[in-house]
């Protein structure tokens, strides 16, 4: 099948755009203002001109949001859709990702931004912000067992902070360690991340993890590259491919289970904030799957990881439904998952 591409050069108030319901925002070419979002079920993507992103690296959500970030170091939310915008403090940290916990027309108390970023001589920080904020704060990373917030040599033990959640009232972080934190004191005057969980059994780390909510359990999943062997005797490999492997943790023991099933949920993770859905309510979603993208625009890190398919064997993530001209886009830039009008 081959894309329609459905262009709309009127404004958002004038016309009435349907929209996929779960998207992936496409850049055009790097100078250009036109963004596209791409409905894989239909193939079809619709084209929007935004040059209020030119230039800007944009994080997705499931809210309509996007967080974004530009070379003069200024972040905000943008909502491409209705061309809301939200100030955030500026940073010249180097960001890796700016996560969305919760849509901020719902709650503006409590909308979070988490920057995970480098700094000068950091192996890697977590930073939060809300958006009228005059400036970031730096979580502490508490990992003592006498408790105290001293922040000396606190610096994850050489790993790096990888997601960060809104689950149940309270903030979690978690390192590709697969260590999970507790955000405390955010309103305070000595916010830190102290220790909730050890990280699964026989997981040795360096990894990078996603945190996600599945049916009221807090969850991760950790993606995995491994090589594909080209059947030869030599030392040469085709290339590699990914595999995710999925825990739920208990909340009160603290103890981490190896799952092998989304069950109805479609799982959404990479240059936003991670996500699931009730795949029987996206036509077009396909339930027990993983829709992976990555900050690289190497198409082996782009594609659907279905679950129940690769548990007794390294399938890896299979391509998406594309046709030449969204491969095409999908090498200019890293791909954005982004739901446009969520359900209410």
């Amino acid at each position: 099948m081959t894309a329609v591409c459905r262009s709309w050069r009127a404004s958002l108030a004038d016309q009435k755009i349907n929209f996929p319901a779960i998207c992936l925002m496409l850049q055009e070419n790097d100078t250009s203002d036109n963004h596209c979002f791409y409905s894989m079920l239909e193939e079809i993507f619709d084209e929007l001109d935004l040059p209020e992103l030119r230039e800007w690296r944009c994080w997705g959500s499931p809210f309509g949001w996007l967080v974004t970030h530009d070379l003069n170091c200024e972040i905000r939310l943008f909502n491409p859709f209705s061309r809301a915008s939200l100030s955030l403090p500026k940073s010249s940290w180097c960001i890796e990702k700016l996560i969305l916990s919760i849509n901020p027309k719902e709650s503006n108390s409590n909308c979070i931004v988490f920057a995970i970023y480098w700094g000068f001589l950091d192996r890697g920080r977590i930073g939060f912000a809300k958006p009228g904020d005059l400036a970031w704060r730096t979580l502490i990373y508490d990992d003592d067992d006498d408790g105290d917030d001293d922040d000396e040599d606190d610096d994850g033990g050489g790993f790096l902070w990888d997601d960060a959640i809104y689950f149940k009232c309270n903030f979690y972080g978690c390192l590709n360690s697969g260590e999970i934190f507790l955000f405390e004191d955010l309103n305070g005057a000595h916010p830190k991340s102290v220790k909730f969980a050890s990280r699964p059994p026989n997981f040795h780390g360096g990894r990078t993890c996603y945190l996600f909510d599945l049916d009221g359990n807090l969850c991760m999943t950790c993606r995995d590259p491994f090589d594909v062997d080209d059947g030869n005797d030599d030392d040469e490999d085709i290339g590699y491919t990914i595999k995710y492997v999925i825990f739920k943790l208990d909340m009160d023991t603290k103890s981490w289970e190896k799952i092998y099933s989304l069950g109805d949920r479609s799982l959404f993770l990479g240059n936003c904030c991670t996500f699931t859905v009730a795949a029987a309510d996206y036509p077009g979603c396909k339930p027990n799957c993983i829709y992976s993208t990555d900050a690289s625009i190497d198409v082996a890190d782009i594609g659907i990881y279905d679950v129940e398919k690769n548990r007794d064997k390294d399938i890896g993530l299979e391509p998406f439904p594309k046709s030449k001209p969204v491969e095409q886009l999908l090498s200019v830039a890293p791909p954005v998952w982004i739901i446009p009008y969520p359900p209410l």
